[in-house]
């Protein structure tokens, strides 16, 4: 019988591991290179349907979801709606680096910003940005280089 630490080994095993995600502009996909349960590299082009120009990504990105689920379970939801949100730009006209650059502007949090002040659906996607930066930086009782009871000074002039 299997113990349940040689039971997680064998589930990493079978995982999809995503490496890279991105988009093609024409025609609107997803394009994820990731690692299969054989270890092997492949790459798997998604395409964005019914996104429109305008508008909210709920919908597309709750379908994108439902058809490729499999493959974008170790993906954060932020992350596929900035991709999202990039091939909406692009689509009414900007260049890729402009549109990358807005938004950049618009996924990032702004430490001398006033959060009070945000609407509840901009405030909801700057909490949503936060906890994907939270479990993208936490470290884990499981993960290497982990310490217990870690201590660490900050220097109180930069306050």
């Amino acid at each position: 019988m299997a113990s349940p630490s040689d039971t997680s080994i064998n589930e990493d095993e079978n995982a999809i591991t995503p490496l890279r995600i991105g988009v093609r502009c024409k025609p609107a996909t997803l394009t994820l290179l990731y690692r299969a349960p054989g270890g092997m590299t492949r790459l798997r082009l998604m395409p964005v349907r019914g996104l429109a120009a305008y508008g909210p990504l709920a919908l597309p990105l709750a379908q994108i979801r439902q058809r490729h689920n499999k493959y974008l379970q170790q993906v954060p939801d932020i992350r596929l709606e900035k991709l999202l949100r990039l091939l909406q730009e692009v689509s009414c006209g900007r260049e890729l680096e402009e549109a990358a650059r807005a938004l950049t502007k618009e996924y990032t949090i702004d430490p001398n910003q006033d959060l009070n002040k945000l609407h509840d659906a901009d405030l909801a996607k700057k909490k949503k940005i936060m906890d994907s930066s939270f479990s993208h930086h936490q470290v884990l009782p499981d993960d290497p280089g982990y310490k217990y009871d870690q201590r660490l000074e900050f220097d109180s002039e930069k306050v």
